[in-house]
């Protein structure tokens, strides 16, 4: 069975957040169990959209009303107080999210009653950043457009309470920089290792997630995109599980089905305008295509579903076999761990 397999090699009784006391009950401390099931939709809308501010927006706004029309949450300060925008720039500035989206994104919450005080950008590294046209070469605080901008750099971005326990080795730069950091405490690098850091800063307290990326083949993963780029996009080892087939999917579900983060999630987008169909894993300008569309949907799964067509429709016209979603083991660890059926995912477009 799928679960078992996914849990034995993620070692069952992962641990999240395990310091007493403990900020909320871990996942998959028993081995049978899963997300308790909620409400949220499986649609996908998708909508044309042009490369300036003000088309963004509009397609934003088009694309958030419709959801919210079709039964999917009703997004406003009270019920959602203060929201975390993660953005996508690991690939930068070959392939990113567009600053262009985000400054449409931001008008659009703005409307909606969130003022810079309610509302933050992140993303893991500083240089890619810097590289996307997000962050200046100046000290913090950081700001875009006058909203925080965070880093893995920034103490607020991860919580030490708050981390996946993994068997799996880390690489040699992960020991390299354990070394570097706790040079003479062996014990102490051991059990760092094993360690991966969650995105605090995405899901305590007040805060609920809008996850903004690009779509990106990828051999291990099927596609790179949103589910990705929220989980393996934003701890602070993910090279030790993206180069295996098995653990890749397996490590962004699993982390996405931790409660305290899926239940906190608003929705995702996935920027088509540019994205790359074949020779995942690093930019490569050969590969590129271009579609001026945005996906939006309340479940990253789904949007991910809809986005690996269009990518599949690319790889085909240039040679390249499909990545059969059925093959997808992201998409089947996902429906195992109660995150949803991607194959139940009702795509909607706007005219």
């Amino acid at each position: 069975m799928v679960f078992i397999l996914l849990h034995s090699l993620l070692s069952i009784g992962s641990v999240y957040g395990i310091t007493e006391p403990a900020i909320g009950p871990p996942l998959n401390s028993k081995k049978n169990e899963i997300v308790p099931s909620d409400s949220r939709s499986m649609n996908v809308f998708r909508a044309k959209t042009g490369k300036t501010v003000e088309q963004y927006r509009s397609a934003i706004e088009r694309l958030v009303f419709l959801s919210e029309r079709k039964g999917g949450g009703r997004l406003n300060p009270s019920t959602v107080p203060k929201i975390g925008i993660k953005i996508e720039t690991s690939c930068a500035p070959g392939l990113q999210v567009s600053p262009a989206l985000v400054d449409a994104l931001l008008i659009f919450l703005k409307g909606r009653g969130y003022g810079q005080d309610l509302v933050f950008i992140a993303d893991f590294d500083l240089m890619s950043l810097r590289l996307a046209g997000f962050a200046k070469n100046s000290n913090t605080p950081r700001f875009f457009g006058g909203y925080p901008l965070y880093c893995s750099d920034d103490k607020s971005f991860f919580n030490s309470d708050w981390y996946h326990d993994s068997p799996m080795p880390p690489t040699p730069q992960d020991r390299v920089r354990l070394f570097l950091r706790y040079p003479n405490d062996r014990k102490r690098r051991v059990a760092e290792e094993r360690k991966s850091y969650l995105p605090a800063c995405f899901f305590l307290g007040d805060v609920h997630w809008i996850n903004l990326s690009v779509a990106m083949d990828s051999l291990n993963l099927g596609i790179d995109g949103a589910a990705a780029n929220f989980s393996m996009g934003s701890i602070d080892n993910a090279r030790r599980f993206l180069e295996k087939p098995t653990l890749a999917p397996a490590a962004v579900t699993e982390i996405l089905a931790i409660p305290e983060i899926w239940q906190k999630r608003v929705f995702s987008i996935i920027d088509l305008s540019k994205f790359q169909f074949a020779a995942g894993e690093r930019f490569d300008a050969e590969f590129l295509g271009r579609e001026e569309v945005l996906l939006l949907g309340e479940n990253p799964f789904s949007v991910d579903y809809v986005a690996l067509q269009t990518l599949n429709e690319l790889r085909v016209k240039r040679g390249f076999a499909p990545r059969e979603s059925q093959d997808v083991l992201m998409f089947r660890y996902a429906k195992e761990l109660g995150l949803g059926d991607v194959k139940n995912a009702k795509l909607f477009d706007l005219p």
